[in-house]
């Protein structure tokens, strides 16, 4: 039961510049943010990128700045504001464009897109989702802290052995440069020790990239929480993707150097 996994995140359209930074293995992670604003052609390139990658199992969520993935609204509104557009080509759907939806119809057969949903293949069941607590205005897959996004990540199932959140957890690879505050989410810690899954996945606050162990006294063992987020607050893709293998009976991890 050992897999060779590794994780990355926020990457927004630099994706191409981890090229040789990726060994290949069993499982390959997104945690979301895969663009800058989910325009086609940005979308396109990734899942065209992300497809191809020499791993057995390719994962995905998208993020806050994945807009079209919520609702391709948020992304003329974004457009509107940052260039003045106001007139368009096409209609605007009301959630996900069609293309979009194709796009993700047509993934290929070991690549998967997960949107509170769940996915299990060689005895390992994975879920995923995009959202994260609300900040500022206008972005993609916010819900507010408390109840709305209590209800989110009480769809988790019991049995899950990956999450993948684009938040991160409350107190783990989550401090604000910003505001010097730790800015993930209470309630997925809360769940997290619910559902007791073995790793966790999220990105979102880039200058929270690394690690930590969520401990238990327990049979249980400790989760192993991961921030591989390639972009620094810059948007540059200084951060090197995290890959390691990984025994889910024995719960032993080894990072590969």
């Amino acid at each position: 039961m050992k897999f060779r996994i590794t994780g990355i995140s926020d990457t927004h359209n630099k994706h191409n510049q981890l090229e040789g930074k990726l060994p290949g293995g069993d499982i390959l992670i997104h945690a979301g943010d895969i663009t800058s604003l989910g325009r086609k052609d940005e979308v396109k390139r990734f899942i065209k990128w992300f497809s191809r990658q020499e791993y057995k199992y390719k994962v995905f969520i998208a993020g806050n700045h994945d807009m079209t993935f919520d609702n391709e609204k948020l992304l003329r509104d974004k457009l509107a504001h940052f260039e003045g557009r106001t007139e368009w080509d096409t209609e605007c759907a009301n959630g996900k464009p069609q293309w979009l939806i194709d796009m993700l119809e047509d993934l290929d057969r070991d690549t998967f897109y997960l949107e509170n949903s769940a996915i299990e293949f060689d005895n390992i069941k994975i879920w995923g989702s995009p959202y994260s607590p609300t900040f500022g205005h206008g972005w993609g897959f916010n819900k507010d802290r408390g109840h709305d996004i209590a209800q989110c990540w009480n769809e988790i199932p019991m049995d899950t052995d990956i999450v993948i959140t684009h938040s991160p957890i409350y107190g783990y690879n989550d401090r604000s440069r910003n505001t010097n505050e730790n800015v993930g989410c209470a309630d997925l810690y809360h769940r997290l020790h619910e559902v007791k899954p073995h790793l966790h996945f999220a990105g979102h606050i880039h200058e929270g990239y690394g690690y930590g162990t969520i401990p238990y006294k327990s049979v249980w063992g400790d989760i192993y929480t991961f921030n591989p987020s390639t972009c620094n607050l810059s948007y540059e893709a200084v951060n090197a993707p995290i890959t390691f293998d990984y025994d889910f009976m024995s719960r032993e991890l080894e990072f590969l150097m």
